[in-house]
């Protein structure tokens, strides 16, 4: 579609940031700009944008170089002047209360083309942390807001907050003046005037909010508001429904434990780190002992129960920060981030004795041979370090079951 070639004249209020709205819009180019004062805001942001200007409307009219005239002098007796020349040569002439209406289309065309790129920016991998540092950003540019916080959570609780420009104790005295967090509110907080509040909502349950500080006041359109709060809303939804997915897609579903395919992939992530930092890391195998046997004798219900047990039993005593995975039946694996072999071998030994010293009821005892394999000491490549691990385990049965053996 062939652009309309647009002359713009005049130096209202809004002619600086329409100009820049037209200067990106798709429909329109902007041919020059005139203005009685060559030094206004209008012919400024011209400059910025490197848009011709002009000193001469009129010449730049009779030349033809324009399809539509968009007058904003806001001056009766030169509007009758512009449209008389522009109606000699056919040339559309559009008014104050049509360029209104294209600035506010155009406004919120733009505003919604933010979060479309912001939405295309992110990635499944990315934490909601991450996501919501986008979003406030992307929040700050609409309304020209120096400062912001966003976050999520319950009426009676925040999960997640991420804060720009503005400290814990001026959010907290803000945060405490909205009193019903379910609906927006506008100037709350005297000191950073003015502000507004925006609540989410997830399927029509509040989810969390953003507070905006000292933002324009040209910029508290409820359109553009509105906006944001749908937009915001939406994409924080997507990201959670996503990462529940995820999550579900990555776990075993006996165990609640990272599975198979999870375990691999975390594997080759632990060795690119360990290789780019220069850190090392251990590697657990680990195998219930016996467990044929107790399947045989208490069925494959009690089997399972032990399985989720024991699963329980490891995401307790393991570290945060470590990874645990069902291997697959009745075999487990774990790394240990930036644990040297002998670390390694006192988690082994933990996990090894509270099995041992576990009641899984009816007398049942339960025990675990485990395998260790540490990086480099034992190998910088996946399937060496598995190998190790491995090998060690089979020793450790070998040798009599509950027990701990590490790699040669």
């Amino acid at each position: 579609m062939k652009k309309k070639r647009i002359l713009v004249i005049g130096g209202s209020v809004r002619s600086a940031p329409l100009l820049g709205y037209l200067a990106s819009s798709g429909e329109y180019e902007v041919a020059a700009v005139a203005d009685t004062d060559s030094g206004s805001k209008l012919m400024q942001t011209a400059r910025q944008n490197l848009i011709p200007t002009t000193d001469s409307w009129d010449e730049f009219i009779k030349s033809g170089k324009c399809d539509v005239v968009l007058d904003l002098t806001g001056n009766q007796e030169l509007s009758e002047k512009i449209k008389s020349l522009a109606a000699r040569g056919g040339i559309e002439v559009m008014g104050e209360v049509t360029a209104r209406l294209i600035w506010v289309l155009l406004r919120q065309s733009w505003a919604r083309d933010v979060f479309d790129r912001l939405q295309a920016k992110i990635d499944p991998s990315w934490s909601l942390d991450e996501i919501l540092i986008l979003l406030l950003e992307g929040a700050r540019k609409l309304t020209s807001a120096s400062s912001g916080v966003i976050f999520t959570g319950k009426e009676d609780k925040i999960e997640n907050k991420i804060s720009w420009g503005i400290g814990e104790e001026k959010f907290r005295a803000a945060f405490g003046n909205i009193r019903d967090l379910n609906k927006m509110r506008k100037n709350f907080y005297e000191f950073l005037r003015p502000n507004i509040y925006i609540p989410f909502f997830e399927n029509e349950v509040f989810s969390g909010g953003v507070l905006l500080f000292s933002v324009r006041k040209d910029r508290l359109d409820d359109k553009i508001i509105g906006l944001i709060q749908t937009k915001i809303s939406s994409i924080i939804f997507h990201t959670k429904t996503l990462h529940k997915t995820i999550k579900l897609s990555n776990l075993d579903g006996l165990t609640e434990l990272f599975n198979h395919r999870s375990f691999h992939e975390r594997l080759e992530r632990e060795i690119y780190r360990a290789q780019q930092y220069d850190l090392n890391f251990s590697l657990l195998m680990m195998d219930i002992d016996d467990f044929k046997k107790l399947n045989d004798t208490y069925g494959h219900l009690a089997g399972d129960q032990h399985l989720r047990s024991i699963a329980r039993i490891l995401k307790f005593i393991l570290r945060e920060t470590d990874f645990v995975a069902r291997y697959g039946g009745e075999e487990f694996a774990v790394i240990l981030p930036e644990t040297p072999l002998e670390g390694a071998r006192s988690a082994a030994e933990r996990i090894r004795s509270s099995v041992e010293n576990q009641d899984f009821g009816k007398n049942i005892r339960v025990t675990l041979s485990i395998g260790v394999s540490s990086y480099p000491d034992h190998g910088v490549k996946k399937n060496d370090l598995i190998e190790k691990a491995d090998k060690a385990l089979y020793k450790a049965k070998e040798l009599g079951k509950n027990r701990v053996c590490v790699a040669e």
